[in-house]
């Protein structure tokens, strides 16, 4: 079902193999094995950093909207309905969208899933004869597949886990037991402390310091995740604890990065009052007022000339009076009739 996922890591997984064994590194060593998955890792988060992205500024903004969150929760929270539908109305609102802050976990998910079926059917590989057809699943020829299965890390090979007994590890697998556990627990420690120092370089980088449940949660995190890292060295093989341990290292790197190189940077917001006091003139200074732009109708346009030069144009009036002037009467309004002298003698 899953097949296209296990080919495709298998193919990214085999073409660094070869490039490492065209510069000069022995295609059967363990080293060129493990920088084969540690490449594997880097091809992936590289095409996964711009999600990444978007995760950190997911997180930022879901801190800064905690609190019209928590008052639509103490508004509604008799009404789960209501709730719900003021919250995709504040999510519209405010350009938010979920599935970006957990889409970089679930496109690194499959990656993790294929890695452990691959090197888990490589483990089991070496037991089959030769000829079999399942030595040549996921793309893999024959050579290729038991070499990587007996492929070892200062010795521990990296199809063992840390459950195995001598048996599988020195028989089958060719390696020690003793070494084995020792890198094993190196990896799980080594990831283990990457993972509680990018918990760290997060809570750096949050926009508001979390309270209530929200923190306790944090603090919850800060501890459960690196245990949690230690509990998978005891499931999984020495393979995927290399592609973990390196995930991890790149993942405190990426943080740093993000941390020193794009900081949240908050919008200063400057007192009530703050803009009219700068638009307001100086001491002592006239007022500069905007020029007022008088509508003139043809009605009032007055065949007069302006010269201007050895030309002339026409200039429009208006019939508004100036300040303290007599009204003027337009041309087309009749003129009121004066009262003659005998009218007045009388």
């Amino acid at each position: 079902m899953l097949d296209f996922l296990y080919i495709a890591v298998s193919w990214v997984l085999l073409r660094w193999h070869q490039l490492f064994t065209a510069v000069g590194l022995n295609k059967n060593g363990g080293l060129n094995w493990s920088l084969s998955i540690v490449f594997l890792v880097i091809t992936a988060r590289l095409l996964m950093f711009r999600f990444f992205v978007k995760q950190v500024k997911y997180q930022r903004h879901m801190q800064l909207m905690q609190p019209k969150i928590q008052k639509l929760r103490e508004q509604y929270k008799n009404d789960r309905q209501s709730m719900q539908r003021e919250m995709m109305k504040l999510q519209q609102e405010e350009g938010f969208n979920p599935l970006s802050g957990c889409l970089p976990m679930l496109l690194q998910i499959p990656i993790f899933i294929s890695l452990f079926h691959v090197l888990r059917h490589l483990a089991n590989s070496v037991r089959l004869p030769d000829g079999n057809p399942k030595l040549t699943l996921y793309t893999f020829t024959q050579d290729e597949t038991l070499s990587a299965a007996k492929a070892k890390l200062f010795g521990a090979p990296l199809a063992a886990s840390l459950r195995d007994g001598s048996t599988k590890v020195h028989d089958l697998l060719g390696g020690d037991l003793s070494t084995t556990r020792v890198v094993t627990l190196v990896l799980v420690l080594v990831s283990a402390a990457a993972t509680y120092f990018t918990q760290i370089l997060v809570r750096r980088g949050q926009v508001s310091v979390p309270e209530g449940t929200a923190a306790t949660i944090q603090k919850v995190m800060l501890y459960f995740i690196p245990l949690s890292v230690l509990f998978s060295g005891l499931i999984f093989p020495l393979g995927v604890l290399l592609y973990w341990f390196t995930s991890n290292v790149w993942t405190l790197g990426q943080q740093a990065y993000i941390n020193k190189f794009h900081p949240h940077t908050p919008t200063e917001q400057g007192p009530v009052g703050e803009l009219g006091k700068k638009l307001a003139p100086k001491p002592g200074q006239k007022p500069v007022r905007p020029d007022r732009t008088i509508n003139v109708t043809p009605a009032e346009v007055v065949d007069d000339k302006v010269s201007d030069g050895g030309g002339s144009s026409p200039a429009p009036r208006t019939t508004t009076p100036r300040p303290g002037a007599r009204p003027n009467r337009g041309p087309n309004r009749p003129g009121g009739k004066r009262p003659s002298q005998a009218k007045k003698r009388r």
